[in-house]
């Protein structure tokens, strides 16, 4: 069972998936010094259905048995597939059959083999993201969020490099773009993903210094406009939206509702 519960989607079928991201050198009291190298899924009464890899058990990014500290999933209907982002430990985006839990395929940044690269999101330093108009690294660092769009667009938060990266479900990369790239501070931009019920607009969640939720245009990426940056508003680690394109994010003991209650023609930020 995992350590240190991360992520929660329910998918078309009414099943609960719940990662982890517990890790050895965690020093919160009571978890054990193990990795959460596993995926549940569950019934909604909370019936254990599957265990997709086991604690400490991970050999790395090339493992297609185990994941290392997944952060989020989201099962695709059209193709009954869960897109697991892998996550804390592991720097992919790995794709796992629904039902049976069978490996299908797996990818990195910019499509590339992920590779073993050191982790910097666990030491918790503020992330350092050149602002050179580069394409940036190579390799994701903490994969944190993914989403999957009704037309087979799968989106991926890469949050320690502050920037959101667009995939075929393939695994073929399309495009990106950086939020806030240009900012020495302590804020994490791209840590959660949400759609409107339309799926014209992407909600990009941010934590840390002064964090806020971006609304982007969801095909074009261009940044629309931004809210919650206000006091009291602890930032967005994970995030969801209703049927009515109500907003919700969690970020420690503070979630979060935000009630949509219009459309600005208004392009400012």
């Amino acid at each position: 069972m995992a350590g240190a519960e991360h992520g929660i989607h329910i998918d078309y079928k009414g099943h609960v998936w719940i990662g982890g991201n517990n890790y050895p050198a965690r020093r919160d009291p009571g978890l054990k010094r193990v990795s959460d190298d596993q995926l549940l899924k569950f019934t909604k009464a909370g019936k254990l259905v599957m265990q997709i890899g086991h604690s400490d058990k991970s050999s790395g990014n090339s493992d297609t048995k185990n994941l290392h500290q997944p952060s989020d999933v989201f099962v695709y209907q059209k193709t009954n597939e869960a897109f697991v982002a892998d996550g804390y430990g592991n720097h992919r985006v790995i794709v796992l059959d629904a039902d049976t839990g069978a490996f299908k395929r797996m990818w990195g940044a910019f499509g590339n083999k992920p590779l073993d690269t050191p982790m910097r999101g666990v030491e918790i330093k503020p992330p350092t993201v050149p602002n050179d108009g580069s394409a940036g690294p190579q390799q994701f660092d903490i994969v944190h969020a993914i989403r999957v769009s009704n037309d087979g667009l799968v989106y991926v938060a890469d949050r320690e490099n502050k920037r959101l990266q667009v995939f075929t479900i393939d695994g073929k990369f399309v495009k990106q773009t950086f939020i806030r790239r240009n900012e020495i501070s302590e804020v994490r931009t791209d840590a959660s993903l949400a759609f409107s019920p339309d799926q014209e607009f992407l909600y990009l969640g941010g934590i840390g210094a002064n964090p806020q939720v971006v609304v982007l245009n969801r095909k074009t990426l261009q940044v629309l406009g931004s809210f919650g940056a206000a006091e009291g508003f602890t930032g967005a680690h994970h995030m969801a939206a209703d049927s009515k394109g109500n907003i919700y994010t969690a970020t420690g003991n503070a979630p979060r509702k935000f009630v949509v209650k219009g459309r600005s023609t208004s392009s400012s930020q």
